[in-house]
C-alpha cells in the first residue's frame, strides 16, 4: 500500500540532511501548525536533520522570536488548567515538554494564581471535577474513591477536601 504513511524508520546520523534551508522550511511548517518549545522543535527537526543543523535552526527561530519558551509555557499551562489539571500535573506535563524549572514555575505562578475575587483556580478545577465526574460516587457515600481519584490526578489533599465540601454544600 503505497498511500499508507506509517511510522518511518529512524534515520541514521549519516542519512540525516545538513541543508539549513530545508531545516528552516521544515521548522516553519512545524511552527505554522502549532506552537512548540525550543526543545520540542529541536527534537522534531533532529529526526531528519543533523544535530548541528537542527540546533542552528532552533537558535535562529528563538532569535527571531518565532519560538518563545516562556510564552509556550504560559499558553500550555492555561490549556492544562482549562482541562482541569492540578498544578502538580501541569508542572509534570511542562517538564516533559523540555521546559526549564524557572520557566515552568513562572508560568504556573501566573496561571494558577488566585483571581481578583480570591478564588483559587486549582480549587475551582477540583470542584468542577467533583461536581461533574465524581458526584454520584460522593452521593453513594464513597468519598474515599473520590479522594483517591483526585489524588491520582495530582491534587493536594487540602484542595480535595475543600472541593468536596464545596460540592456537598451545593
Amino acid at each position: 500500500m503505497a498511500w499508507y504513511r506509517g511510522a518511518r524508520r529512524p534515520l541514521d546520523e549519516a542519512e540525516k540532511s545538513t541543508d539549513a534551508a530545508k531545516a528552516r522550511a521544515r521548522a516553519m511548517e512545524l511552527l505554522a501548525g502549532q506552537e512548540l518549545s525550543s526543545g520540542g522543535l529541536y527534537e522534531r527537526l533532529n529526526r531528519r536533520f543533523a544535530g548541528q543543523t537542527a540546533a542552528a535552526v532552533v537558535a535562529e527561530m528563538v532569535e527571531r522570536e518565532y519560538v518563545n519558551d516562556a510564552r509556550y509555557a504560559e499558553t500550555r499551562a492555561h490549556g492544562l488548567l482549562a482541562a482541569k489539571k492540578s498544578r502538580r500535573a501541569a508542572a509534570q506535563n511542562l517538564r516533559q515538554k523540555g521546559l526549564s524549572a524557572p520557566q515552568i514555575e513562572q508560568a504556573l505562578d501566573t496561571v494558577y494564581a488566585a483571581d481578583e475575587t480570591g478564588e483559587d483556580p486549582e480549587l475551582e478545577a477540583a470542584a468542577a471535577l467533583v461536581a461533574s465526574r465524581y458526584r454520584k460516587k460522593l452521593e453513594a457515600g464513597r468519598r474515599d474513591l473520590v479522594v483517591a481519584a483526585l489524588m491520582r490526578r495530582g491534587f493536594a489533599y487540602p484542595v480535595i477536601r475543600d472541593a468536596i465540601q464545596r460540592v456537598e454544600q451545593e
